[in-house]
């Protein structure tokens, strides 16, 4: 049932329900007859005087339990109480109330599609709201047009409703409306900073603009914020300047000089920890030549003497060791200084002095996981290889999706193959199909012509597997009835490199990947790909985590101290979670005719 409609329900209908999801109230058991009153009183109370009246009082009554219900954190009785609500546009207030109520319901059940078109109603839009609606509409908009991923729209009603705002709460709304332009691209930003009508939102969208293009120097970007308040002393963020931006001078002043880095050189990790170091020293040499680096080999002894000569050499910060035992060996010692490891620990050992930044491909699962359920697909099936890496992957992805509420229908797995058939037909129950039809020619006897069907209980595949897998997989997806199926994977199906008759195989495959393989405006990508044209293959992801280390390792404070603050990187948007492990949130795209192209946002970005 759709929890925005306007349906009817009867007051005895709207009692039972909200007996049933609450303990009683009465000490005793109720009489035979007598409805069940919840924990709810002040809701049954109104529900009980709206079923004695008729609107706009009654449909008033019932928005004020629904209005007690949200407060209360019970979204379901305040869905339930709305979709009952017959003439929602009775009165002047019923009309605000309600659709700021069911706006209110839809971004919590994650449809801020919905909460849009609600308070995009003319009927809502034509009422006259004082201050204090103002402000609590401009942020439930903002909050639906940020998890809808248009930040644009976001940012603007933040800074509309920011002039209405008490003093005390301006610095947090200037944090949220400077957080969000950030999620646009610098060349978005300095746009429509060039196209807009008001100085307050052209000063805001440019001092962004500005932050994105020297993200990677923080003294520029120091430089840079001083000359944007020269020219523009009188903005609203230059008389309260986001707190992120205040630790400029301190990020500055409190930059490592001197680093290590500890990565393998040699043996089996070699060639990964060699793209990480020329990252490293790219972005290094581009913007920090002055400072101090110098190399380890994390193959030519143990970490832990390798660790101390390095502190003893005079690093102030340490980057790496990559493999997985050397980090957990690393983690369980007392650390002098602060290091970035390249890998996760083996059992989620945390150190204070110990920062995690890997490439775990359980992260992607996850966001596969969080973005499907996102899109309203709640029944899947699973394609993955029978070997550890599927059942880390398998393991990720089925905690996060059947967390959220999803069904894993179905799964199967697969070892080194090349005909899929059986696999996909068995799956798909086109077998079962094929069976039932044969079954009832053996028992009529005669001869007819038959369609196979696939089954009908699913809303998409996830597929882990690897870009030589994919392209046996997905066409045999198709050939067996679910070319309607969307299908999803990870950046593993993504070499980069194939060319457009190979990835016609892969049609229609939406995958999360890095930045560094969808887009190309990185000015130190670019430099890494002239010299190293191996940046370009299947170890692009470490030269990309060598940049990455490189513009993380002076904002860590900024990351601590606001948990909401980002960095754009080429391996994503990166994060620091409570236990210094950072997170990153990938990009998405689609195979189509044989190229990649971006999957498009919820919302248009201009709006």
């Amino acid at each position: 049932m759709n929890k925005l409609a306007v349906l009817s329900f009867s007051l005895p209908f709207i009692l039972a329900v909200t007996a049933c999801t609450a303990p009683t109230m009465t000490k005793n058991s109720p009489e035979v007859g007598q409805p069940v009153l919840t924990e709810h009183r002040g809701i049954d109370r109104l529900l009980l005087e709206a079923g004695r009246t008729t609107p706009p009082k009654s449909t008033e009554l019932k928005l004020d339990a629904a209005g007690i219900a949200i407060e209360e954190g019970d979204i379901a009785l305040a869905g339930r109480i709305i979709d009952s609500i017959l003439s929602p546009y009775a009165s002047t207030k019923s009309t605000r109330d309600y659709s700021y109520y069911a706006a209110e319901i839809a971004l919590a059940n994650d449809n801020p599609l919905a909460a849009i078109r609600i308070l995009e109603d003319q009927r809502f839009q034509n009422i006259r709201l004082d201050t204090d609606m103002q402000i609590r509409v401009g942020k439930l908009r903002a909050k639906a047009y940020l998890l809808g991923r248009s930040y644009l729209a976001s940012g603007r009603e933040l800074i509309y409703i920011n002039r209405l705002l008490p003093p005390e709460e301006r610095p947090g709304n200037h944090e949220a409306i400077f957080l969000t332009l950030l999620q646009l691209p610098e060349r978005t930003l300095q746009l429509q900073a060039e196209q807009s009508i008001t100085s307050e939102i052209r000063g805001w969208l440019s001092l962004a603009a500005m932050t994105k293009r020297f993200q990677d120097d923080p003294l520029r970007q120091l430089n840079a914020l001083k000359k944007w308040q020269q020219a523009w002393p009188n903005h609203s963020a230059a008389v309260i300047v986001p707190a992120s931006l205040q630790m400029l001078s301190r990020i500055v002043e409190e930059r490592p000089e001197k680093i290590a880095l500890v990565l393998p050189l040699n043996g089996e990790l070699g060639a990964i920890g060699r793209a990480i170091r020329d990252g490293y020293i790219a972005a290094h040499y581009q913007l920090t030549p002055d400072s101090s680096l110098k190399i380890y080999d994390s193959t030519s002894g143990d970490i832990l003497d390798i660790i101390a000569r390095a502190v003893s050499g005079g690093a102030e910060l340490i980057i790496g060791p990559l493999d997985r035992a050397k980090v957990t060996l690393v983690a369980r010692q007392p650390l002098q200084i602060p290091v970035i490891a390249l890998n996760r620990t083996l059992d989620g050992e945390i150190n204070p002095n110990l920062y995690q930044f890997g490439l775990a491909p359980e992260d992607e699962s996850r966001q596969v996981a969080e973005q499907v359920f996102r899109e309203g697909r709640l029944k899947g099936l699973v394609v993955a290889p029978d070997s550890d890496w599927g059942d880390r992957n398998l393991d990720a992805f089925t905690d996060d999706f059947t967390g959220r509420g999803g069904l894993i229908v179905d799964s199967a797995r697969f070892t080194d193959q090349r005909d899929y058939s059986d696999l996909i037909k068995s799956l798909l129950n086109v077998d079962s199909s094929e069976e039932r039809a044969a079954s009832l020619r053996q028992i009529t006897g005669e001869r007819f012509e038959f369609t196979a069907r696939r089954r009908h209980d699913i809303d998409f595949v996830f597929l882990l597997s690897n870009a030589t897998q994919a392209r046996g997989i997905n066409p045999t997806l198709a050939f067996f009835y679910a070319e309607d199926i969307p299908v999803y994977a990870t950046s593993h199906v993504h070499v980069g490199t194939d060319s457009r008759i190979d990835a016609i195989d892969m049609n229609g495959i939406r995958f999360c990947d890095i930045p560094w393989k969808l887009t190309n405006d990185d000015s130190t990508q670019q430099l890494i790909v002239e010299t190293w044209p191996g940046a370009n293959s299947q170890l692009s992801p470490f030269y990309a985590l060598g940049v990455d280390v490189h513009r993380l390792y002076p904002r860590l404070q900024q990351l601590k101290e606001f948990p909401e603050e980002k960095i754009f990187g080429a391996t994503g948007i990166l994060t620091l979670n409570k236990d210094n492990v950072v997170n990153r949130t990938l990009m998405w795209a689609q195979f189509r005719d044989g190229t990649v192209s971006a999957v498009p946002m919820i919302f248009d970005a201009a709006l």
